[in-house]
């Protein structure tokens, strides 16, 4: 009998257990259902916030995109206009041989004009052609070449151009004998129009802007100097972000800077840039070359 009775209570004592395990049970799987929806509700708050990231950037990119290419028109603008007197001259010889022609029977000397005419024309080809190449905004086209030579036909761009610069001077020192290097002309132009346009820019009072070529152990390089107003320490690691800029406000997009980074870097090379405050700035393109 007092062995039914201990059972007995044995089995409450179990039932209540039993209770208290269930409502437990009952307790943490409300707990988790209210966890689970939570975690669901932050799970699609952040994929919402992250799909309008995701659009945010790409608009931000095709914005960038669209002004990288207003950069470079801009630049071309600018080149087309400084060089205007580059195709003025040809025209104007080739129209006043055109018009000595007219006037004379002389076979020799109809030659003689013609063959002026012709020298002139093809100068006149010759400076079209490089204008459009640089106008050029298609995918990269790698060929190997000299860096002086992109120099030289820089500077056919840039020589009227400075012109508009008051007491603005260009002095120019090539190595002879570089390595050859393999790059899209055009990219490695472009960011050298754009150190030497900032390099003016800095010198309003005018000022030397001195161009070298060289190399520098596994690199060829070209590098911009000027005396100009510098660049601020603190700013100095800012100065190739995209759309910054120590210009006036109107003066700049701030991605000129972070276009020739980019367009640099798509050639394998990289921008150093050395510069103190109220001395001066010394901007260098790097391109790899290949040891024969």
């Amino acid at each position: 009998m007092e062995e039914y009775e201990r059972l007995k209570r044995r089995i409450q004592e179990l039932e209540i257990e039993l209770e208290d395990v269930k409502s437990l049970t009952d307790t943490r799987s409300r707990l988790l259902d209210a966890h689970i929806k939570e975690l669901n509700d932050v799970y699609n708050a952040l994929n919402e916030r992250f799909t309008e990231l995701r659009d945010k950037t790409e608009r931000l990119k095709r914005i960038e995109n669209e002004l990288i290419k207003a950069n470079k028109l801009s630049a071309l603008g600018e080149l087309a206009s400084s060089i205007a007197h580059e195709i003025k001259n040809p025209l104007i010889s080739i129209q006043g041989f055109a018009k000595r022609i007219q006037k004379t029977r002389d076979i020799e000397q109809i030659n003689k004009y013609s063959k002026f005419i012709e020298k002139e024309a093809s100068r006149l080809s010759d400076v079209l052609a490089r204008l459009l190449n640089f106008s050029r905004m298609e995918e990269p086209k790698i060929e190997t070449l000299n860096l002086n030579d992109v120099v030289d036909d820089t500077i056919l761009f840039m020589e009227h151009h400075l012109t508009r610069f008051k007491n603005v001077e260009l002095e120019v020192s090539k190595t002879d004998n570089l390595p050859l290097v393999e790059v899209d002309k055009i990219h490695i132009q472009q960011s050298l129009v754009n150190f030497i346009m900032n390099a003016a820019q800095a010198m309003p009072g005018g000022g030397l802007i001195k161009i070298e070529t060289g190399k520098d152990g596994d690199h060829v390089f070209i590098s911009v100097a000027d005396n100009g107003v510098g660049i601020k320490k603190e700013v100095l690691d800012k100065i190739f972000e995209p759309f910054y800029t120590t210009k006036e406000k109107g003066e700049g997009t701030g991605l000129g800077l972070s276009l020739c980074k980019r367009l640099v870097e798509a050639n394998k090379g990289r921008i150093e840039v050395e510069s103190e405050e109220g001395q001066g700035s010394t901007f260098r393109i790097l391109i790899p070359y290949k040891s024969l």
